[in-house]
């Protein structure tokens, strides 16, 4: 039972090659991804993110993260260090980074509304191996053929196979959160996908896009042997190889 009350500060990864200790008491194993920095009173914690919901009972027990909003920020060498040694620092340096960052995009905001007329350009995305593509199935499946009961009625799902065999679907929630799942689920899917994918949300099953859409599918593409686009489960596990079950 913890006593002091607990805030989420932030959730951040490092480099594989340089994982870090899990704070919580009896656990002796490193981590490298989805590693969540709790203050506890006056106490700053680094928990890997299974240590975290036993500890607190589930991943969203504390909410949002106040730094980077549970983005899955990757840290330098130098804020690994910090991560380790100087927890207060780095925070610190996190506060001064948003500012920076709020700064320059209402100075980006400002610019838009200068060119609000002018066309945006199309953006493309290159494979770096040959993907064979699918059009994508204009009748979805009915409600009652959901997989899940937290998906958008009505909105299609995009299907990747990667050339290692795993399977992913971007997946939109009622909320409109986007997600990217693993189909079927494996062990250690939390931490196979890099930071510009979204973060991994165990409670869901999948990582949550929390960046631009458009830079997650494009790392979906340049792994992909095969991608289509449908509303038609059968298509679906066609695609992954497996029928979904995303419950």
């Amino acid at each position: 039972m913890i006593g002091q009350p607990a805030k989420l500060v932030s959730v951040v990864e490092v480099a594989k090659s340089e994982k870090v200790y899990c704070a919580q008491p009896s656990c002796h194993h490193t981590v490298y991804k989805a590693i969540h920095v709790v203050k506890e009173g006056e106490k700053l914690l680094v928990l890997g993110s299974t240590c975290f919901h036993k500890r607190y009972g589930s991943l969203s027990a504390l909410g949002k993260a106040q730094h980077w909003v549970g983005n899955g920020k990757v840290l330098t060498s130098e804020e690994r260090a910090l991560l380790a040694e100087n927890t207060q620092v780095l925070l610190a340096r996190f506060e001064a980074e948003e500012a920076r960052l709020r700064q320059e995009a209402e100075l980006n905001h400002q610019r838009l509304s200068d060119t609000s007329n002018r066309p945006l350009p199309v953006m493309r995305f290159l494979a770096t191996a040959p993907v064979q593509r699918h059009a994508p199935v204009r009748g979805l499946a009915s409600h009652g053929a959901y997989p899940c009961p937290w998906m958008k009625p009505g909105s299609p799902v995009a299907a990747f196979k990667f050339q290692n065999g795993s399977g992913w679907g971007r997946v939109q929630h009622k909320d409109t959160r986007q997600f990217i799942v693993p189909r079927p689920s494996f062990d250690g899917w939390d931490e196979s996908l890099p930071a510009v994918v979204g973060h991994s949300n165990m409670g869901m099953g999948g990582y949550e896009v929390t960046r631009p859409m458009p830079a997650a599918i494009s790392h979906l593409r340049d792994h992909a042997l095969a991608e289509k686009v449908t509303g038609a489960w059968g298509e679906v596990g066609a695609i992954l190889g497996s029928k979904p079950n995303w419950t």
